[in-house]
């Protein structure tokens, strides 16, 4: 028994009570406006036919920039957290074949449907991005607008 964990459970299940209907519709949201964010800046996306996702994630097709554990990293180096993903589609020798991209802590810093253009372009330019490392202080300074966490109990 962690008396910690369980306070936190607790109050993370609270949270979720008030909260969690309509976090979960924003996220929902959001992942489909930056996945269609994401297409417009040329970035190929896995479900297209099926609207790129029904829930808080999706997955772009990875193998322009060497699998989705490369595109991964190379993202990291410009500030943003994703991780690859493998999907039902033609293989990438020596990595997995898609990357995957969550909205659940964008939502929760106060990101909405109407950053995602921003957002999606700071994404393409950093996969595309010879050094990416270059976007960090953008990414940080842009990310460093969102302040507080949302949906959650005062």
């Amino acid at each position: 028994f962690d008396a910690a964990k369980s306070a936190a459970l607790a109050i993370s299940l609270l949270d979720w009570r008030e909260y969690g209907a309509a976090y979960a519709r924003e996220m929902a949201a959001t992942a489909k406006a930056l996945a269609q964010c994401l297409q417009a800046e040329g970035i190929g996306l896995f479900a297209e036919e099926r609207g790129f996702t029904s829930s808080h994630q999706f997955a772009a097709l990875a193998a322009p920039w060497g699998g989705g554990q490369a595109a991964a990293k190379k993202l990291r180096r410009a500030g943003f957290l994703a991780c690859g993903i493998g999907l039902p589609t033609e293989r990438v020798a020596g990595d997995i074949n898609g990357l995957r991209i969550g909205t659940p802590e964008l939502v929760r810093r106060g990101m909405t449907v109407d950053d995602m253009p921003r957002l999606a372009n700071l994404i393409a330019r950093a996969l595309n991005a010879n050094d990416p490392d270059g976007m960090a202080a953008e990414v940080r300074e842009w990310r460093g607008t969102f302040s507080g966490l949302h949906f959650i109990r005062p």
